[in-house]
């Protein structure tokens, strides 16, 4: 066996769509993969990408016999010691993922970064975590990746620094529970409650509620141990085409007074329906067609991102998340699957879940390793 190693310190075209090629090559059966071009990578790695003030990158490529076999690009932000190793694939096969490691964790140590988080696209915004175990259909946007890349994962020293959840909602015995409690949340007033208002996104201003949006996920996510902040820029070119797939019936903003306290953004599963024109060109009125299908589309509700933060005053806003169950647990009802996504200990969108009104669907983790 003959193994090569490169760098990549600059964008190349060819280069970068080698490593598509790759991803294509191993990830193109599973589920949630959508094809990808150099359009897409330009918006996180080009000289002007929103990303390039503030990141830096290096990609690492292993080739065998000629072929390319293993790839991922190392990320930094200026001055940062943490070191996000992403856009990651390789072939079953440990000398070659130790040998890309290898060369990762050397030139990481040669530039001060002392630990690395995988797998990580440039940023926790991005994607990052990879799935450990599912009991069920995959859905839209989960970060699934072949089983064996976390045998390599732990091959190759990296340990689990982080996990999140998601779960099945037990939608009629979760709908007869919250009419049962309703009267006594209507008795449980708190100063805030008149104050306190839900409505949904308004999709006609969309880079103005997009704004709204972003300001709360910054203040109220800040405190997450994988959070990197980022400019309204860089979160735009990562959301923007998130208007497509949100719903505007189940996407909301909690107000006090006037002023943005939370969010909740949910959607139905979009996976299925972009599946059947994933390697399609549309064209104008297709596309149409595929919006309204989406905006029908209630078969799997995904509950993915709810967050809050204090009020103007810095007061405390309860009942928050209980304004927003109240539409949502119609939406659940009508749906045939709802699932709350991505929950860990410290996430600011950890719902009070009730464990008898749940069952574990999926898993995921993230890995790091220090390297001093």
């Amino acid at each position: 066996m003959s193994l090569q190693f490169k760098q990549l310190h600059h964008w190349d075209d060819q280069k970068i769509q080698e490593m598509i090629d790759l991803k294509q090559k191993i990830q193109g059966d599973l589920p949630t993969y959508f094809p990808e071009d150099l359009k897409d990578y330009k918006k996180l790695l080009h000289p002007n990408s929103p990303f390039s003030a503030d990141y830096q990158w290096v990609g690492f490529m292993v080739y065998q016999n000629g072929d390319l076999v293993a790839k991922a690009i190392l990320s930094w932000r200026n001055k940062s010691k943490i070191g996000n190793l992403g856009f990651i694939d390789w072939i079953q096969d440990e000398n070659v993922a130790l040998l890309m490691m290898q060369k990762v964790e050397v030139f990481a140590k040669s530039i001060g970064i002392n630990q690395i988080k995988t797998p990580v696209d440039i940023n926790f915004f991005v994607r990052y975590r990879i799935r450990s175990f599912s009991s069920g259909p995959a859905y839209f946007g989960e970060p699934i990746y072949p089983d064996y890349y976390h045998h390599l994962f732990l091959t190759a020293g990296f340990k689990i620094i982080g996990t999140w959840d998601t779960f099945l909602i037990k939608r009629f015995s979760s709908f007869l529970n919250f009419m049962t409690k309703r009267k006594k949340l209507k008795e449980r007033k708190n100063s805030h409650d008149e104050a306190v208002t839900v409505r949904c996104i308004n999709f006609s201003k969309w880079d103005e509620e997009l704004k709204i949006v972003y300001d709360l996920f910054l203040k109220s996510f800040n405190q997450m141990t994988e959070f990197e902040s980022i400019t309204f820029e860089q979160f735009k070119s990562i959301y923007d085409d998130f208007r497509y797939v949100a719903h505007p019936l189940t996407s909301y903003i909690v107000e006090l007074n006037g002023i943005p306290v939370g969010f909740s953004i949910n959607y139905p599963d979009p996976l299925e329906k972009l599946s059947l024109v994933k390697n399609k060109t549309l064209n104008k009125w297709q596309k149409v067609l595929l919006l309204a299908k989406l905006r029908l589309n209630f078969k799997t509700l995904l509950m993915p991102y709810m967050g809050k933060v204090s009020g103007p005053n810095g007061e405390d806003i309860k009942g928050v998340f209980i304004k927003v169950s109240k539409r949502l647990s119609l939406a659940v009802l009508c749906s045939q699957k709802a699932l709350v996504c991505y929950q860990s200990p410290d996430s600011p969108s950890r719902r009070p879940l009730d464990p008898e009104l749940i069952t574990p669907y999926a898993q995921y983790v993230l890995y790091g390793k220090n390297l001093e």
